[in-house]
Parts: structure tokens; C-alpha cells; sequence
């Protein structure tokens, strides 16, 4: 049955996916790596500059059969996004299913095949 929605629409779930894993939570942080401001001479902030826009993301997987492991340092591309992956958690319980969790990063500045 197709979902009933009434009222204002908003985006639901998570919009990427990973092979052979279904992602249980996405986030993502901008922010700058390369801050500059200039003051006049009176001590007042003038301009501000803001270069090289970093990404963040944590993605949270739940693993199928054939997944197979990033290392450090692949290239994974989600929502059309290409990072790099900087770390790799994983997380296994009993009677649970098996998780990983991967922190990722791209710039505005590295070009990634």
C-alpha cells in the first residue's frame, strides 16, 4: 500500500544507497577549512573569507550477504557524492544484525576519480 500523505510534505528516510548494505542513518557536516578575516584599524572585522568547503558525513550501514569492507582511504560515492573514507566502526550483536558505520570526507579542493 502506497503511503497516505496529508498536509505538508516533507523528505522522508535516507536518499542514497551503498551496495550490498541498507543505510539506516545518514548526516552531514560543512564547514571550512580555510578561514581568514581581515580588521580595520580599529580592531573591526571587515571581511571574512571562507575557502575550501570540507564535507563530513557518517553513514550507518546494515550489511548483506557480499558486502564487502572499505578500507581506509577507498573512494565511496553516496547520493551522487564522492568521499573518502577516513574510518571504519563496526558493530556486531546477538540476535541483532551486523552494522558498520563509516566516517567519510571530501573537499572542495581534491578532485576524486
Amino acid at each position: 500500500m502506497a503511503a497516505i500523505v496529508k498536509g505538508t510534505a516533507h523528505i522522508y528516510g535516507v536518499a542514497g544507497s551503498v551496495t550490498n548494505a541498507t543505510v539506516t542513518a545518514f548526516s552531514r557536516d560543512k564547514t571550512t577549512s580555510n578561514n581568514a578575516q581581515t580588521e580595520n584599524a580599529t580592531g573591526n572585522v571587515i571581511e571574512r573569507r571562507y575557502d575550501d568547503i570540507t564535507t563530513d558525513a557518517t553513514i550507518t550501514l546494515r550489511v548483506r550477504t557480499g558486502y564487502s569492507e572499505p578500507a581506509i582511504g577507498d573512494t565511496l560515492t553516496y547520493d551522487s557524492m564522492k568521499y573518502i573514507v577516513e574510518k571504519v566502526s563496526e558493530k556486531q550483536q546477538q540476535k541483532g544484525f551486523g552494522e558498520f558505520t563509516l566516517s567519510v570526507k571530501t573537499s572542495e579542493g581534491i578532485s576524486l576519480a
